[in-house]
């Protein structure tokens, strides 16, 4: 029964520790620019991840072993979403490649609704079960 106890506590603690080694991302709006998609006009938003070299690009990795994305049966370890200021989700990836992609997110919103004025980001790591929740963001119409 000790060998059981202290197995599950080297185990909390290394879940800890890999926790703790990977910081929180930041963000930074790199720009909103009005658009056109299938017709429709839209603001698209576009920001990156300031301290991506932070990630290993293990995180992104394909993982079929996980659950997939839709049809995508090789989607990536760690999936992002943007959030506005509410905490509703605007947009999502879930098959980044590496850490190198984080430079530039984009995602649109229809021009007729809401627009977002502050946003932040969940990197979402589905092999060890953590999210990891970046800064806020004042949106600017720039």
């Amino acid at each position: 029964m000790k060998f059981a106890h202290l197995t599950l506590v080297l185990i909390a603690l290394s879940i800890a520790a890999v926790a703790q080694s990977s910081p929180k991302p930041k963000i930074r709006l790199v720009g909103v620019t009005d658009t056109v998609n299938n017709g429709y006009a839209m603001k698209m938003y576009e920001i990156e991840v300031t301290n991506r070299d932070a990630y290993s690009d293990e995180l992104f990795f394909p993982s079929p072993a996980l659950p997939p994305c839709g049809k995508n049966a090789n989607s990536s370890r760690t999936w992002i979403n943007i959030y506005n200021e509410q905490g509703v989700r605007l947009y999502g990836w879930c098959g980044i490649n590496g850490s190198g992609e984080l430079v530039s997110l984009k995602f649109n919103v229809p021009e007729g609704q809401p627009q977002p004025q502050k946003i932040f980001i969940d990197l979402v790591d589905r092999a060890e079960v953590r999210v990891l929740r970046s800064n806020k963001v004042t949106v600017r119409q720039l």
